[in-house]
């Protein structure tokens, strides 16, 4: 079986050979740790990308397209950036500081234009298809982290309770956006669509239902919709934090699969597969609060078999960490993580 027809199989809730296994991302630092350096460490270097998916035996591939283009030059000799979605920021290699909104009131969100599709190449996506034999996912934005990004995370949760409708309208316009991006890396070669959309804390929602309703999930329905309606490809969905009081709606949404499943935001991948593993591929839970970072090598071996006891019989499992691979991993444990998933016995399930 072929690295991208064992994730569709699993996708798709039918028969793999092996636990399928991938990271929607690799720290550059932590990649080049584990492959013993030489590698550039910019960010999505097709190279190191590939090398280190190909040291740890993954399946998939998680990468997008975030055009900005360089306006200036700040005080202290830091560049400032103008993203593709209008705001203005310096960014001095490890952190970024917003300076300027799109627009100087939320009233104006009707003023706001769509974001330039032309500027979006889809190339990096084209060579991971072309070059590689990984199953390629191309991430889009959504309604929740593309906005609150736009306009930062305090203004973007009190503007979603104060001015909903300009929320809203900001939200429809980005989806525009994201959903011709999910297009076009469809015609660069990507075999899925992964929606990243960050929508949790660990105790529970950023914002009321209500609002989700209003401002997030009706978007999510029609990206999905509109995606699988250009290509019937699998389109995942991935957050962080404890969503368990929406995971019905969730479910409902028409997604393929579900990536994150933070076990130290309280989601435990036994119960949410007994509700919903007939009708979304799990994808992650593998704990970086503790068991990735600081546990012995033993212990991640014995985490990882039992994630996959509970989540893949009968298929519809990737394994991989509830999030990525950050910096702090001990190379051990992560080759611990996934030479366990490489030889694990599929009779046991």
């Amino acid at each position: 079986m072929t690295k991208r027809e064992r994730i569709y199989n699993a996708l798709a809730h039918k028969p793999v050979d092996k636990i399928p296994k991938g990271e929607l991302s690799i720290s550059p630092i932590f990649a080049n740790k584990i492959l013993g350096g030489g590698y550039s460490e910019a960010f999505q270097d097709f190279e190191r990308e590939k090398a280190v998916r190909e040291l740890l035996k993954m399946d998939f591939i998680n990468v997008g397209d975030w055009p900005s283009e360089r306006i200036g030059t700040a005080e202290n000799g830091d560049p400032i950036f103008q993203s593709n979605y209008g705001e203005k920021y310096i960014d001095n290699g490890v952190s970024k500081h917003m300076i300027e909104l799109p627009f100087e009131d939320i009233e104006e969100s009707e003023d706001y234009e769509t974001p330039d599709i032309s500027k979006v190449s889809g190339e990096l996506i084209r060579r991971f298809a072309e070059e590689t034999d990984l199953f390629v996912f191309a991430q889009i934005g959504g309604p929740i982290s593309m906005v609150n990004e736009m306009i930062g995370m305090e203004d973007y949760m009190v503007y979603s309770l104060t001015n909903t409708d300009e929320i809203k309208e900001l939200a429809r316009k980005i989806m525009i956006y994201e959903v011709q991006k999910a297009k076009l890396f469809i015609d660069s070669g990507a075999n899925g669509i992964t929606i990243a959309d960050d929508m949790a804390f660990n105790t529970g929602l950023l914002l009321p239902p209500h609002i989700m309703d209003e401002i997030a999930f009706p978007f999510y329905e029609e990206a999905v919709k509109e995606i699988k309606a250009y290509k019937d490809v699998p389109v995942i969905l991935h957050t962080d934090g404890n969503i368990n009081m929406v995971l019905d709606r969730i479910a409902d949404l028409g997604f393929d699969g579900i990536q994150s499943l933070q076990p130290s935001a309280g989601m435990d991948i036994k119960e949410v597969k007994e509700k919903y593993g007939d009708r979304l591929c799990l994808i992650g839970n593998i704990d970086l609060d503790y068991i990735m970072t600081f546990a012995p090598a033993e212990e991640v071996k014995q985490n990882v078999e039992e994630t996959i006891r509970a989540a893949a019989k009968g298929s519809g499992f990737i394994l991989s960490t509830c999030n990525t691979l950050v910096d702090i991993i001990p190379p051990e444990n992560a080759f611990a993580m996934y030479e366990t998933a490489e030889t694990f016995d599929m009779e046991e399930l």
